[in-house]
Formats: C-alpha cells, structure tokens, sequence
C-alpha cells in the first residue's frame, strides 16, 4: 500500500472512543477512500503501517512507537481495516467477492 492506492474500508467496527473525538469523519464500510499517506513503524502487529486518507482528518499527537521512538504524528487507521483495489471503477466486483467472502 501506498501513497495515492486506493482502498475499500472492510471493517468499520469497534472504533475506539476517542476516534469520534479526533476524527473529522470515520471510514464506512463498503466505501472507496485514497491514501494520502502511510504511517510506518504504527503497531507490533505484523509490522503493519498506518495510513491517513484523502478527505478525513486527525488532531496530531506526539506518541512512542513500536520501537520506542517519540514521533509527532497525524491520528490514522490500521491498514488491517482497509483492502487495496486497482480499479476503484470496478468497485462492484469489489463488493461482490466480499460478499462472497463473508459466506463463507
């Protein structure tokens, strides 16, 4: 994932509580965002990156990493909620092969 990929939200449950008080918004399930950026060195859990996008919006915040650096850095989502796709056009074969997905 990168800057300017787009992706399709494929969970948005249990946000924590502070996310609607430092949010401009919160992704919706089944919706197409663009990254803007990706946050690296976010969480212990697989290496995974953080990533802001196109549209909403953090309050800033010094925070430790996971390796513990002091960073000042955007609030952001974990990519583990996100699926990138190539062709945001063809968002309905997107949905269908979730849908799929979830049957199963």
């Amino acid at each position: 994932m990168q800057v300017g990929s787009y992706v399709i939200c494929v969970d948005d449950s249990n946000w924590d509580v502070l996310a609607y008080v430092v949010m401009t918004g919160l992704p919706e399930k089944g919706k197409v965002y663009r990254v803007r950026r990706v946050i690296p060195d976010f969480t212990k859990i697989n290496d995974e990156v953080g990533i802001a996008l196109d549209g909403i919006f953090g309050d800033w915040v010094t925070y430790n990493t996971y390796h513990k650096t002091k960073v000042f850095e955007e609030y952001h989502f974990r990519k583990s909620r996100f699926r990138e796709i190539e062709n945001p056009l063809l968002i309905e074969d997107v949905l269908e092969e979730e849908d799929l997905l979830c049957e199963v």
